[in-house]
């Protein structure tokens, strides 16, 4: 009997391939449920998050950090882990957790971030100044209230800048918000995309737009979006979540350390602005990333070889 899956939808540990007899209920029914279940989740967060900016009046920071952890854990981790618990007998597998990557996937991971933040950056410089006045001046102004709201939350989340405030944004922003996106985004709703017989590219890209849409930050679609299908990907070549875990949290992190020491200098997150490189960096730095992900691509090849063997029971 013919199952829904592709190569990409596998086990992280044995690498059997998901058959129809480990689900419960169908590839497309999980998904179902994951959006009924996040629809749920948003009304709780929401309702969670409004009783606490309101027992913390007065105490902003603490009630966002609070509100934060509210949204990673009853909206993001919640509904992937009782979406993948209900939908099948192998969640774990599902989910790609019982696998850790090997060392030089990490490296070459971090390698390929590294090198591509001249390019990066250009990409963030340009959707940043993208000029949405064709939809009208109504909308653009909606759109531009909607990046400072979210860019404000975020600097007033980054405390006042002592050691305290850094140690907190990298628990919750970096770590917490990069395990939590992934676990929803990653491995549950692309895991689910290919179980339906969806191919992995497409899931992967798919995923990543869905993941850039949410985040309501239009001035940074594209760059969000990019980085989205890098995760994908990584997913994808290595077969186990924690990859696109530590990525994830590697950006975040980054982000965290970037603004504090701004904060520390007494400047404004605000005020921070994309950097240009020259283009002779920005080329040479997309030149190398691409090089970089050829070679994660190309590993990725080598170790699936075994798997096309294999046949689904």
């Amino acid at each position: 009997m013919k199952t829904p899956d592709t190569a990409g939808c596998q086990s992280g540990a044995d690498l059997r391939p998901l058959v129809r007899s480990d689900f419960n209920i169908s590839p497309g029914a999980a998904l179902v449920l994951l959006v009924l279940l996040l629809i749920i989740c948003f009304i709780g967060t929401a309702g969670a998050s409004y009783i606490v900016g309101r027992v913390l009046e007065g105490k902003q920071v603490a009630a966002l950090r609070i509100s934060a952890m509210i949204q990673d854990i009853v909206l993001f981790i919640l509904p992937a882990l009782a979406t993948a618990v209900i939908a099948t007998r192998r969640s774990a597998a599902l989910l790609c957790v019982r696998r850790l990557p090997s060392m030089k996937l990490l490296l070459l991971a971090t390698a390929v971030m590294v090198a591509a933040i001249p390019a990066l950056e250009a990409v963030i410089y340009w959707n940043d100044n993208i000029d949405f006045s064709f939809l009208g001046a109504g909308v653009e102004a909606l759109l531009r209230s909607v990046e400072n709201t979210s860019a404000q939350t975020l600097a007033q989340l980054m405390g006042d800048g002592n050691i305290g405030s850094l140690i907190m944004n990298l628990l919750i922003v970096g770590i917490a918000a990069g395990f939590s996106e992934e676990l929803l985004f990653r491995g549950t709703i692309q895991r689910l995309f290919q179980c339906t017989g969806m191919g992995p590219h497409i899931a992967i890209w798919v995923t990543a737009i869905i993941f850039s849409a949410v985040h309501m930050q239009f001035y940074g679609f594209v760059p969000r979006m990019l980085l989205g299908a890098f995760f994908g990907y990584l997913l994808y070549w290595s077969r186990s979540l924690w990859l696109p875990v530590f990525a994830h949290a590697l950006n975040n992190s980054i982000y965290v350390v970037t603004a504090w020491l701004h904060v520390r200098a007494g400047e404004s997150v605000l005020d921070s602005e994309p950097a240009l490189w020259s283009p002779a960096a920005t080329i040479v730095s997309a030149l190398a990333a691409i090089v970089l992900l050829w070679a994660m691509a190309r590993r990725r090849s080598r170790d699936s070889a075994p798997d096309s063997r294999q046949k689904a029971s």
